[in-house]
């Protein structure tokens, strides 16, 4: 009867734990996502890592924030009619009908389209995007459209020579289209916060980080990023409180680094290994946190294939827990803030929580869509491993 109630005394502190820390990630979701879309050269990153350094501070880390030169180029204006003859215009919503690709140039004006690549005219392609945009070039096609299930929007450095539009694949036939498309260079700033929490041995320490900058708006149209990756800071955030709250001390100093322009192609995260504020050959690891609101399939690490001992001692710990989460082991990517710390030979893993709706790069990426399954679990799992001796 003694163990029965002890057990039930546990789950109990679990299932508070558990909850509590799901509502504190809930409302790091919701503060991160009302912030315009946190878009490059906008207030929306600037209010963001305010709001970082903020909450850095009430944990009690030790604070340092790094800005580099970023050049951006945002889509200000984006706006598409189709046409059946003509004569009788429809406009398309923007991130509900169609998206413009994040390196689509200005244009303006009306065009015939056509399903084949015709000079002068825009091409309507049902070919992979990288495919038909090498002929649409050598077409010299006005400008490209994509068919497609799912509208993914994206942004980038500098705009490329031809504009390109996605339309979802159950919009009606059409043969005319009207478009007005403007974007602008910013040449800017990013910012990475890291802040610190001291070990008792300061000759080793973990790197810990997530990006907090998204896509922003175009024309009034927000792209809020909940699962990429407000998500990743918010457990980011949680997990630098949960180990600064115990009174156990840690082993080695731990970075956690809130990582500006991963968006644009891993900028700060190439910053901070190029400008490493501890030296980068005395880290025992980096670990990685983008797309975390989910994990109805389990937790992926992607990395842990190119680096089987150092998995085998992180995936130990989890063991250790007896925590029975599905696992997805790959090979490293150069698509997150994990990728610039394995070139420079430090062991890293991206981690991501699976499952979920599949919205990306999307305006429905939104804080409700959020079930944080595998959250709890999974920062248990990260607060271990980093009290490891």
């Amino acid at each position: 009867m003694k163990i029965l109630s002890w057990l039930l005394a546990v789950l109990a502190v679990y299932a508070q734990d558990s909850l509590s820390t799901i509502r504190i990630l809930q409302k790091d979701v919701a503060r991160l996502c009302a912030l315009r879309g946190r878009g490059h050269a906008d207030i929306g990153s600037e209010q963001a890592v305010r709001y970082i350094q903020k909450r850095f501070q009430s944990i009690g880390c030790e604070l340092r924030v790094d800005t580099f030169p970023l050049n951006v180029y945002r889509i200000r204006r984006a706006r598409l009619w189709i046409s059946p003859d003509g004569r009788k215009w429809r406009r398309l919503r923007l991130g509900k009908d169609f998206i413009p690709l994040g390196t689509s140039p200005a244009i303006e004006g009306l065009w015939e389209i056509d399903t084949i690549p015709q000079r002068g005219r825009g091409w309507l392609s049902n070919k992979a995007l990288r495919t038909a945009y090498a002929e649409a070039v050598q077409a010299k096609v006005a400008f490209l459209m994509m068919r497609d299930k799912k509208l993914t929007a994206s942004v980038s450095t500098h705009p490329d020579r031809l504009p390109v539009f996605c339309v979802m694949d159950t919009l009606p036939l059409f043969r005319y289209v009207r478009v007005s498309l403007h974007g602008e260079m910013y040449q800017t700033v990013g910012w990475n916060v890291s802040a610190r929490l001291q070990g008792r041995q300061s000759d080793s320490a973990w790197v810990v980080g997530a990006h907090y900058d998204h896509l922003g708006r175009v024309e009034g149209v927000t792209f809020w990023g909940a699962n990429d990756n407000a998500s990743g800071v918010a457990v980011l955030l949680s997990l630098a409180a949960r180990l600064k709250a115990s009174q156990q001390s840690l082993p080695y100093d731990v970075w956690f680094v809130a990582f500006g322009a991963e968006e644009l192609g891993l900028i700060g995260s190439q910053f901070w290994v190029e400008h490493p504020p501890y030296p980068l050959g005395r880290l025992r690891g980096m670990l990685n946190f983008d797309l975390m609101g989910f994990g109805e399939k389990g937790v992926a690490a992607v990395g842990a294939l190119d680096s089987p001992l150092f998995w085998a001692k992180v995936d130990e710990v989890r063991q250790a827990l007896s925590l029975d989460i599905p696992l997805l082991l790959r090979p490293t990517a150069p698509n997150s803030d994990h990728y610039p710390f394995h070139e420079k030979g430090v062991p890293a893993i991206f981690f991501y929580l699976q499952g979920g709706p599949g919205f990306y790069h999307d305006i429905n990426d939104k804080p409700e869509t959020l079930t944080w399954r595998a959250a709890y679990p999974f920062l248990r799992w990260m607060e271990a491993l980093l009290r490891q001796p």
